[in-house]
């Protein structure tokens, strides 16, 4: 795994994020209040020497950085150099004022809370191994060098020391946790371009699926509409010509979405290409393909329209298992062409039987999805099957994918564009003789 060694490598760099800007805010306002209150601090009347001077110009330099970090680029770039040299001006500080004053307990809470704060501000190991060692020896030299120590120095030691170490401890915690949670974006970016490397694929199949090359004909066109509800859906379309010179048209869709639906959507169009090769009548071409695919689909079902288009005797035989009726656009009207069969793949066995219809001049046959009218608007109301045959027939000015287009168009305007299922129509115009 060479990206993740590469990311520890980096992890104990400085990079600003929001988190540590925070940080670096509240650490900063810490030392202002404490700093702040130490020059409101009776310094004269407890003996003790601290110029007052020094403390205001060292009140207001935090202040001034505190509202930089919102306004300055530069501060916000530097801001570990920032961080460093005010940690280390506190540090030198607080200890030349435990040396003047003894080891005086109110500069020694001062050294405890600045050590404290670097555990959560600190973000390079190798800086704060530094500024740890540099405490530590600053420590036991003004410890040694106190001539009156106000605290016993068997506590001075330790009250410095202690904070230190769980000031590297908290560091530790930190970066180790940065490191796991780089190490899972790294993991979860390959998953995510694993993933869409799929789909792309998975897309690009189920395109094929559904965007069909139509055979030549003299007696009709044919054209279709597809748009899937997610990258993938299942949606099938699919012609083959049969032995018998007939064609056979298999639309279906499968239970569900995304690539499981995808992958049986595959499977059935691969099922369906076995059946067209001999010349069996639509129900029981369904039959097969259920009996072809039971062992190997568990969780899904399927709804389907098995059709064969004879245009010699000008006949077209279907069956359904489950699926919207064929429409018959005849004289300006919309019929649903008769017939109800069961679902394939269910764990009932499919009732199927065979329908046929005589084909007049003319004839226009829409098989569609259900997607294109369970709908619902923002108000509620469900688009249904009423107001798809009106758009049908409001658009029959137009032809092929024109038309499908513009039913399309009225179904996603209806519904605001909030599409539940995928979109997929076949249709089949007949020609008028010459």
């Amino acid at each position: 795994m060479p990206n993740i060694s590469v990311q520890r490598r980096v992890t104990d760099k400085f990079k600003l994020d929001d988190e540590l800007l925070k940080i670096s805010r509240i650490c900063l306002a810490v030392f202002f209040v404490f700093i702040g209150f130490g020059v409101l601090a009776p310094t004269t009347e407890l003996g003790l020497y601290d110029p007052q001077i020094i403390r205001i110009i060292h009140s207001l330099i935090m202040v001034c950085l505190f509202i930089s970090t919102y306004f300055s680029k530069w501060v916000k770039d530097h801001l570990e150099l920032v961080l460093n040299t005010v940690f280390y001006s506190m540090t030198i500080h607080s200890f030349i004022l435990l040396y003047w004053n003894d080891l005086y307990i109110g500069y020694l809470i001062g050294m405890v809370l600045v050590i404290t704060c670097i555990g959560i501000s600190f973000v390079q190991k190798r800086w704060l191994i530094t500024y740890l060692f540099f405490v530590i020896i600053a420590s036991i030299v003004v410890g040694l060098s106190a001539n009156e120590p106000q605290v016993d120095l068997s506590l001075f030691f330790p009250t410095i020391i202690t904070p230190a170490l769980v000031s590297y401890l908290t560091l530790n915690i930190r970066l180790s946790a940065v490191e796991k949670l780089k190490e899972s974006e790294i993991q979860l970016k390959e998953f995510y371009s694993r993933t869409s490397e799929d789909l792309l694929i998975a897309q690009n199949t189920q395109k094929s699926l559904v965007t069909i090359q139509v055979p030549d004909s003299i007696d009709f066109k044919m054209s279709t509409y597809y748009r899937s509800y997610d990258k993938v859906g299942g949606d099938v379309l699919s012609v083959e010509v049969r032995p018998d010179k007939r064609l056979n048209i298999f639309f279906a869709d499968v239970s569900g979405h995304g690539i499981a639906s995808a992958m049986v959507s595959a499977m059935a169009s691969l099922a369906f290409k076995i059946v067209s090769r001999s010349n069996m009548q639509p129900a029981e071409s369904l039959l097969i393909m259920h009996e072809l695919l039971k062992p190997l689909v568990l969780n899904h079902h399927i709804s389907a329209c098995f059709a064969i288009m004879d245009t010699k005797d000008n006949r077209i035989e279907y069956s359904y298992a489950g699926h919207p009726q064929i429409l018959l656009i005849r004289n300006k009207h919309v019929i649903e062409m008769e017939g109800r069969g069961s679902l394939i793949l269910s764990p009932l066995e499919p009732s199927l039987r065979d329908y046929h219809l005589d084909i007049e001049p003319g004839d226009k046959f829409l098989f569609y999805s259900d997607g294109l009218v369970e709908l619902f608007n923002e108000s509620g109301e469900f688009y249904g099957e009423d107001k798809f045959f009106e758009s049908i027939l409001a658009n029959l000015s137009k032809k092929g994918k024109a038309l499908l287009e513009a039913v399309v168009g009225d179904s996603i305007v209806f519904a605001e564009g909030h599409i539940e299922d995928d979109m997929t129509m076949l249709l089949i115009e007949m020609k008028n003789p010459d």
